[in-house]
């Protein structure tokens, strides 16, 4: 079965086929009618009586999966699927198609705790803590290779399931208003590239001289927090866009 990707929720991204040939697509004879399930969240096992009721609506679909990422690795190299496995297998008996989402979104306890250095720090002067979701910096190395590695494992576990008819990479995604040494060092060097080492024309460009904001070499760049120069503001985002599309890539 061909497999559909789908990008980031709340996002409207482009559909492309993940197995065989990268020119075909999935074809749907019929719209599909569903919504996110959240089996873990119940206090109570019912998930046979949560298909049931699934089938009387006439729902087709089901997307899981998405922030369970502390669940299909609760400590640092430990993976456990049983749990999911029987989720999605009674969803395939019951002739229910299923989206699964890649967890990266919400980190594992362990892993602010072995590395607190990803938690995002933020231009406006906070500090991201553990207990909430989206609380890392994107860019961060570390985070990077777990997030990998966590996607390979659970595309070796579940690629050739027959109920999954596509993937959701991560959740409502964006930068949220990261600051960390790595992600402002790889601003400055995006906006370095960008104007081909030229600061004589970052400073006519920006309007920098005014205030006498102007930087004169780039050891000076200085970060986003105080930031009010509107052109530094613009390219900045531009920048937050860049790192959210670079990581779903």
């Amino acid at each position: 079965m061909k497999k559909l990707l789908l990008m980031t929720a709340g996002l409207l991204l482009c559909m492309a086929a993940s197995a065989q040939k990268s020119t075909q697509t999935y074809q749907f004879d019929k719209p599909l009618y569903g919504a996110a399930y959240y089996a873990e969240y119940t206090p109570t096992d019912r998930l046979d009586e949560d298909i049931r009721l699934m089938k009387e609506a006439g729902l087709t679909v089901v997307r899981v999966g998405e922030s369970t990422w502390s669940l299909f690795e609760p400590q640092d190299g430990q993976f456990e699927f049983a749990w999911m496995d029987r989720i999605i297998d009674a969803l395939h008996k019951a002739g229910i198609k299923v989206i699964l989402g890649t967890p990266t979104y919400s980190i594992p306890s362990w892993m602010a705790a072995q590395h607190p250095e990803m938690l995002s720090q933020t231009w406006d002067g906070g500090q991201s803590h553990y207990g909430i979701r989206q609380n890392m910096d994107i860019m961060n190395p570390t985070y990077r290779k777990y997030c990998e590695r966590i996607i390979r494992k659970m595309m070796e576990h579940y690629a050739q399931h027959p109920a999954i008819i596509g993937y959701q990479v991560d959740n409502e995604l964006e930068a949220r208003r990261i600051d960390n040494q790595d992600y402002f060092e790889g601003f400055r060097d995006y906006i370095k590239h960008e104007f081909n080492n030229d600061l004589d024309a970052l400073n006519r460009r920006w309007g920098l001289n005014y205030w006498g904001m102007n930087i004169n070499r780039w050891e000076d760049f200085y970060d986003r927090k105080g930031v009010t120069n509107p052109s530094y503001k613009i390219w900045w985002e531009r920048w937050n866009r860049k790192v959210t599309a670079d990581f779903l890539n």
